[in-house]
């Protein structure tokens, strides 16, 4: 999947990868997922992988558009974007630009990784790291829930409070705690094609999965 990469530094994933692998509908804005993409791979998976390599994938799967490599990539981008019936167009494509693509990974395992785990995973922890700036919102006039229930409307409104919690520790505990654990046994098992992995692999069971103790602290602070 070649796609622009919109965050201006390298990241493992862009918002299509999200909405592709996360709980989310294929409406959401494409700015509400990509503002809060750094702040999870920063939080969550640098500290799954390691910084370094975190950073060895992240530069194998960006690419930083010149003039020597521009056509070839506006080919790319049109033949992607095509399949969603939008037309790429030349201008889209400037240099100094970031393309995004697991495609550019020539190193199996790593893409192998990728499909068994990564890209879920950071998927879910896109999604948990933008759960609360979707439910509430900075604006002119303070802080607003996203669409406030209202007695009069029958149309879809914002969970309350107990339902974002509970969507954040069931994300915690149920779906990206098991997928981070997992992940690290199947790293473990084929350490040897991941030089740059040096997390240790002795009882990988032991390991204990993300836990939730920090994720009511914003709820409760005014009870």
């Amino acid at each position: 999947m070649y796609r622009l990469n919109r965050t201006n530094r390298n990241v493992l994933i862009i918002p299509d990868e999200v909405i592709f692998h996360a709980a989310i509908t294929s409406d959401v804005g494409e700015r509400q997922i990509l503002n809060n993409i750094i702040i999870a791979e920063e939080r969550f998976i640098v500290e799954e992988l390691g910084y370094d390599f975190y950073q060895n994938i992240n530069d194998k799967k960006n690419v930083k558009v010149t003039d020597l490599n521009k056509a070839d990539l506006l080919t790319k981008l049109r033949a992607d974007y095509a399949k969603q019936n939008i037309n790429f167009q030349d201008e889209d494509l400037q240099e100094g630009m970031i393309v995004n693509a697991i495609e550019f990974i020539e190193d199996e395992w790593i893409v192998k990784l990728w499909n068994q785990y990564l890209w879920k995973l950071t998927a879910e922890c896109v999604d948990f790291v933008t759960t609360v700036p979707s439910w509430l919102q900075t604006t002119a006039k303070g802080q607003q829930t996203n669409n406030p229930r209202s007695i009069s409307s029958t149309d879809m409104a914002s969970g309350s409070r107990n339902d974002v919690v509970f969507k954040m520790q069931d994300a915690m505990q149920e779906r990206m705690g098991p997928l981070a654990v997992n992940m690290h046994e199947w790293l473990c098992r084929h350490q040897s094609y991941f030089p740059f992995y040096t997390k240790y692999c002795g009882g990988c069971r032991e390991n204990q999965p993300y836990r939730s103790g920090n994720t009511g602290f914003a709820f409760g602070h005014y009870d």
